[in-house]
């Protein structure tokens, strides 16, 4: 129970960073401030997200998690710097 809670908390906060990405790009608007702390937070926050995949017992997890939150880290630092 604990892990899924954990996994939870983790979804809603990678789908707020979504938002704040794509409002970024101008994909979307819906009035969140910009703020390059957020970016910033995120890019952190994903950089360790991505350190804990590569140490996952996982496979899927090291093949197809770990990429994608690299990638992601990488947009958001891109976009903090930016921004």
């Amino acid at each position: 129970p604990q892990m899924r809670v954990a996994c939870g908390v983790s979804v809603v906060i990678q789908l707020i960073a979504i938002l704040y990405l794509l409002q970024a790009g101008n994909v979307i608007s819906i009035g969140l401030p910009f703020d390059r702390r957020v970016y910033y937070f995120f890019a952190v926050y994903l950089m360790l997200n991505t350190i804990m995949n590569l140490l996952s017992r996982s496979m899927k997890e090291k093949l197809v998690m770990t990429p994608l939150s690299l990638i992601t880290a990488i947009c958001f630092g891109i976009t903090a710097m930016n921004g």
